[in-house]
Order: C-alpha cells, then structure tokens, then sequence
C-alpha cells in the first residue's frame, strides 16, 4: 500500500513514529513535513512571520503546503492520505482530494479545550467532515464531534516507541521522578508537598517553563534538564517510581507516559481514572491515587517494599506486551479499518 503521511515532524513520537511503523509493516510512505513549509532563517522577520502562520495559519507558506499535498495526491496515487496533527491544511484542499484515497486524521491534543485559541484547530475539526477516519486521544472528543454532528471518530490510544522505550539493565538510583512539562494544575503543588513530606523526588523538565510555577522558588533546587530520546528512557529505567500527571487542559484520563513508563518495566503512579484502571488493573499492572495524602503515603510504601515495587512494574510491562501499545500496534489498528473501509 502506499500512504501518504503529512502533519508534523516535529518529534519523532508525531508523525515519524506512524511512518516508522508502517513501514516496519511493509507499506510505501511518502511524507510531507509541515516544517519544511516555514521561512529560512533564524530570528527576525522570518520567526516573526513563521510565528503568526503556526498560530493563525495564514502565510505564503501555508498556499505552498497545501499545493504540495494536492500536487503530490495527484501525482502518486496514494491508497491512504493520513494526516498527523494537520491544522494547516484547508478543507478545500481535502475536498479536491476526497475520493481519489482514504481519508485519515489524527490530532493528540484536544481540539476543543480552547487553547492556544477557539479558532487554532479550525480547520481541523472542519476537515473531519471530509475525512474517512477520525481517530482522536480521548473517549470524550466522540462526544464533542458528534454534537457537531461528526460520527465517524474513534479513539486511538497513545503509544510508546518501540526503539525508544524498552527495558534496561541499570541501577535504581533514582527513587521517585516526574519526567515532564509543567501545567497549571496544581502538580507543582503536589510535588511541593512531596518534597515537604521528606519525599526524595525529582523534576526532569525544560525549566524555563517550571519558572511559571507560583511553587518555582520551593522546588526549583529539585528540577534538572529536561531529557529526551535515549537519555529520557534511560531515567525512567533508573527510576523506582515515575508519577504521571494529567493535563485537565486536554481533559485527559491517560497519556503517552502511561504507555512509556510500563514499557520499562518501571512502577508508574498516576492519578485514578476509570480508563487507566481498564487498561492497567490497580496494584496489579499500575499503582494510582485519588488524593495526595495517598500519593505520600503509597510513595513511601513502595521505597519501603522493592519486591512489591518490582512486581506490580514487570506486570505492568506484560499488560502492556499482551494488549499491543507500540507504534506498530496502532498502525495496525490503522490498517485494520482502512481494510474494512474497501471491504
């Protein structure tokens, strides 16, 4: 088959993991990177420009981009055009396009929380109409499409990366650790708390964005540089305990940490949520909290018992192993209804 795949490229867990993974499957993928279509030069005018095109999606730019995909389309015959995170591309190229292959879009964010702005995923949730497919992160963007009266959605999970997130042989020399962004949510909050209760916990993060923290000035001696690629696998390997937060600007009830840290073989502690009990049974596959008092309290229950620690992580990783969460698995999962699409 061939696939056309275009969005962003930006990181490899976007569209290159779904390009990996197809191909992996046997299948020709021709990309179109969005940031291929920015001005060259770094600083002044052109970052200026590139900006107000990213967030408002109007630039010289923007007509090139989606030429190029119409041009391509007509030029390669593609079985499939997926669309990773495509909030450039306009309805009335898809409308040019529909019928000449199936349609596919997926977008991990939530189109509908408002941010950056009402209108940054305008073109998005208009070019659901013209799509086959519409996969999206959360159980509850079906509902948000189908008050617009948009049926065709179904969710696809979030997925670790299968050459990037796997267990290794390595000390445990990091006792408990959140390996992300900052949101203002209150996990600063909590991890204050954490820190306050003699709890040893770390913070791996870009650190000028943890400075907008009203906690910054009692946890920054806790923060380190952000990691990534090899070196973020290699921390969550080290790492007895990685707590997971969860983003209420997404509204979510999972996220990609809570595939990539059973992916390890690593003890994740999250916030309760029905979905994530679904998909890793309580003190089972996963440990969660509803509060923080029981964050504390678990965290030092299971610093105090490594063989429970250990036992619930590798039953995590087989929860994970048994029910498919790689990028492969997804790309199945993909193929799986383009197929029922032409059966």
């Amino acid at each position: 088959m061939k696939i056309l795949l275009v969005g962003s490229y930006q990181y490899e867990m976007y569209a290159p993991a779904f390009s990996y993974g197809f191909r992996k499957l046997g299948h020709e993928i021709i990309e179109i990177d969005y940031q291929h279509f920015h001005l060259k030069g770094n600083g002044g005018l052109a970052t200026i420009l590139n900006r107000i095109q990213d967030r408002y999606h109007y630039g010289i730019k923007m007509y090139a981009y989606n030429k190029s995909i119409l041009d391509t389309v007509n030029r390669e015959h593609p079985d499939m055009v997926f669309l990773y995170r495509c909030c450039h591309v306009y309805t009335s190229t898809l409308q040019k396009i529909k019928g000449k292959a199936i349609l596919i879009s997926y977008n991990n964010d939530n189109p509908f929380s408002g941010t950056p702005s009402d209108r940054y995923f305008r073109h998005h949730i208009a070019n659901a109409r013209c799509c086959d497919i519409n996969y999206v992160y959360r159980k509850k963007n079906i509902a948000d499409y189908a008050a617009i009266g948009i049926t065709n959605t179904k969710v696809l999970l979030p997925y670790y990366l299968s050459w990037q997130n796997y267990p290794i042989e390595c000390e445990k020399d990091i006792p408990i650790a959140f390996l992300g962004h900052f949101e203002n949510d209150g996990r600063d909050f909590i991890i204050k708390k954490m820190k306050d209760s003699g709890l040893p916990v770390r913070i791996y993060g870009n650190k000028k964005i943890w400075k907008k923290s009203v906690a910054y000035n009692d946890i920054k001696d806790i923060i380190s540089d952000e990691v990534m690629g090899a070196e973020y696998n290699e921390m969550i390997n080290r790492t007895q305990i990685v707590l997971v937060f969860l983003s209420k600007i997404n509204c979510d009830t999972y996220t990609r940490r809570c595939f990539e840290i059973p992916a390890t073989k690593t003890l994740m502690l999250a916030p309760y949520t029905k979905d994530l009990d679904e998909l890793f049974p309580e003190n089972v596959a996963a440990v969660y909290y509803r509060n923080i008092d029981e964050l504390i309290s678990k965290c030092f229950f299971y610093l105090s018992n490594p063989k429970e620690t250990d036992r619930i992580a590798n039953k995590g990783y087989t929860y994970l192993m048994a029910n498919g969460g790689s990028e492969m698995d997804r790309c199945r999962e993909i193929l799986n209804d383009y197929r029922s699409i032409w059966s």
